[in-house]
């Protein structure tokens, strides 16, 4: 799964990468001159969503005296939390401990939304399956031993006449309520909490609206649109497409 944007959000983007590049290596890169091209859009791609604020949530680690920032771990519980009626979530791990400790504690509440769960019936390799695999298994148990409500759906996907192959799940997104997204490089591991590098796109939009009902097409598959890419528009300085 994959995102592009364009006006503001790409110029915030492109400076969270400057200052990721700075930090790894001490040089940061010039932005793109002066007179560059103004409308880079593909022009094949139609836009799923236009005219929306996009957020941008971070992990970085404290390192040279740079502070930690944990926005994504932040946004994650927040967006448990609140969730009212329906949360996906499709990520190639679920083994940080703190987003499971959110997901238990709405699956004792009589209020909690229906939630599913799509990762990997197994991590890749001996070492992943003996450490991370290990750490899921125990995970995915607890949150059924808790779910008193039945709201929970855990999904692993498989192809195969007997199901006999695997399909890997590498993609991280979370809908809420049909209209809140994000989708970004940020695992539910530990890891991506707090000590590498992450960077996930979030948008929200009332209930209704047309972005609140792209973002409800994207839980359900997502067909592609056969609507042409507009060639003007007042909010072309703010499109978003998956």
């Amino acid at each position: 799964m994959q995102a592009i944007v364009e006006g503001p959000a790409a110029g915030a983007l492109a400076d969270t990468a400057r200052d990721r590049w700075q930090w790894a290596t001490g040089h940061r890169p010039v932005p793109a001159r002066a007179g560059a091209p103004s409308d880079c859009w593909p022009g094949h791609l139609a836009p799923d969503i236009e005219d929306v604020e996009v957020a941008i949530a971070r992990t970085y680690p404290a390192w040279k005296g740079r502070g930690a920032v944990r926005e994504v771990e932040a946004l994650f519980r927040d967006t448990i939390a609140r969730a009212e009626h329906t949360l996906y979530i499709e990520n190639q791990y679920f083994t940080a401990t703190r987003i499971a400790r959110a997901v238990l504690d709405r699956l004792g509440e009589d209020d909690c939304p229906e939630i599913v769960l799509v990762v990997p019936q197994a991590p890749t390799g001996w070492l992943e399956q003996s450490t991370m695999g290990t750490r899921q298994r125990y995970l995915l148990a607890r949150l059924r031993q808790a779910d008193r409500h039945g709201r929970l759906r855990v999904y692993m996907p498989v192809v195969g006449a007997a199901g006999e192959v695997a399909i890997k799940v590498h993609a991280k997104v979370m809908v809420a309520d049909g209209r809140f997204v994000r989708v970004g490089s940020a695992n539910l591991n530990n890891r991506s909490m707090g000590l590498d590098s992450e960077c996930d796109l979030a948008l929200e939009s009332a209930a209704g609206t047309a972005p609140a009902q792209a973002i409800t097409r994207l839980r359900g598959g997502w067909p592609s649109t056969s609507t042409p890419r507009p060639t003007a528009s007042p909010a072309r300085s703010r499109r978003a497409a998956r």
